[in-house]
């Protein structure tokens, strides 16, 4: 793949016989490893957003806060309060207007952390899934055409793919070598479709962190009628800056899970007024009749708690993460021969590295770092159980060999400079060790 391909129609190709035998290389691989090294999960800091006390000697390093972050002691708090305490939101006891005082203040909290958005505009869903899921069947009700990239997360091209399966038109645009959308192409794209858009661009992608030019494409929508633009921010969310409106999308979704939430809940934030987008579950008129059924309280107050706390140390917790980031990204360069960062030349996410190391094994180098204690991962976690190529290197040109040879880092706030060293140190021992690909 060469990095200059045009717009291409939606394809999907089926695995071969390779994946299955990996799939079983990969399972004897886990058996082996986990009774030999069982997890130490115990050893997770639960109690406090500051962990700079605690004795990280023994503990579990989560390297892979791109999949999960660990939950935080005031969220947990948050959520068990809420056990105790809460009713059914659309009860008019006591309860009932606890549980309506925390999605108010939950839709607050999550507001503070979107630009141009209040409290008005936020629904909560089950997740990024759920919400990606929502924004996209808009197409269907809108009689829409859907525009996305080859690089988004599997719950929109797997939706992109069953609309299109349903009579839907699907445009999907390719990116350059280091997986960023052209505007060029984008514009050709839109300038060929003469029925109203569903555009669906990610903020940042989830495997290497680079970010997509959402205020150019804003800008280049502008005065534009028909298109309602979409951006799934999960990776986003809460480590750069995030808007809905003038000079940003439509609608973005996100989930609670990549900032120290728990797993379960996430929400959709429009800008004002947006009345596009319909409902994906029916039933009652629980948030304005946007999500039917009873908001799960206790999960909404672990995500405010968890967007209140990031609100107000966003700039400090930032810029921590770009320091362990750079940390981690320098020494393994240095200390590890044919280490490469992929994306290096765009705007990333000042958390995720996604490093290629020439002729190692990646499924390997995973699963050896997991029995001592270090998670990372090769891919997105919702597809990343399953032996293939990750979909998003492919399309920024790597060969087959090359993206298995890839390793995702993500760090949180919660991690150390002492864990990234370890986990240097870690790497560059067993690539000494390891096999190479033949």
């Amino acid at each position: 793949m060469d990095g200059t391909k045009k717009t291409h129609a939606l394809m999907w190709k089926n695995s071969g016989d390779r994946d299955s035998l990996l799939c079983l290389m990969a399972f004897v691989s886990y058996t082996v490893l986990s009774h030999k090294f069982p997890m130490r999960v115990e050893m997770f800091e639960l109690n406090t957003k500051d962990n700079s006390c605690v004795d990280h000697s023994n503990r579990v390093i989560n390297i892979d806060a791109n999949a999960n972050t660990t939950t935080t002691g005031v969220v947990i708090e948050a959520v068990t309060a809420a056990l105790r305490e809460a009713g059914n939101p659309s009860s008019t006891h006591h309860g009932g207007a606890i549980a309506r005082g925390i999605v108010t203040d939950a839709c607050d909290a999550v507001s503070s952390l979107v630009n141009g958005s209040s409290d008005e505009t936020v629904t909560f869903t089950s997740g990024c899934t759920e919400a990606n899921n929502t924004v996209l069947h808009a197409a269907v009700t809108m009689g829409a055409t859907l525009v996305t990239t080859e690089v988004e997360h599997p719950s929109v091209l797997a939706t992109a793919r069953a609309l299109s399966s349903q009579g839907v038109s699907v445009s999907v645009i390719g990116v350059d070598a280091d997986g960023v959308i052209r505007l060029d192409d984008l514009e050709t794209t839109l300038a060929c479709v003469d029925r109203p858009v569903v555009l669906s661009i990610q903020s940042a992608n989830s495997e290497t962190g680079v970010m997509q030019p959402i205020a150019a494409i804003a800008d280049l929508l502008e005065g534009r009628t028909g298109i309602l633009f979409h951006s799934d921010a999960a990776q986003a969310f809460g480590k750069i800056s995030v808007g809905v409106g003038r000079g940003a999308p439509d609608v973005v979704s996100i989930s609670g899970h990549k900032l120290h939430a728990p797993m379960g809940i996430g929400a959709i934030i429009t800008k004002m007024g947006e009345d596009r987008i319909g409902p994906l579950v029916h039933g009652g008129d629980q948030q304005r009749g946007r999500r039917a059924g009873t908001e799960p309280v206790a999960l909404i107050a672990g995500l405010s708690a968890a967007c209140s706390a990031r609100a107000s140390t966003f700039l400090v917790d930032v810029n921590r993460m770009r320091k362990l980031r750079d940390r981690l990204e320098q020494q393994l360069v240095e200390r590890v021969p044919n280490a490469r960062v992929n994306g290096a030349k765009a705007e990333r996410l000042p958390n995720t590295s996604s490093v290629t190391f020439t002729g190692i094994d990646g499924m390997a180098m995973v699963a050896q770092l997991d029995a001592e204690g270090i998670m990372v991962s090769q891919g997105s976690a919702c597809s990343s159980m399953r032996p293939t190529p990750s979909h998003v290197l492919l399309a920024m040109g790597m060969t087959e060999a090359e993206a298995f040879s890839t390793i995702r880092f993500a760090v949180s706030p919660l991690n150390t400079i002492e864990e990234i060293d370890t986990v240097v140190a870690t790497i560059a021992r067993l690539t000494r060790t390891m096999s190479m690909f033949e």
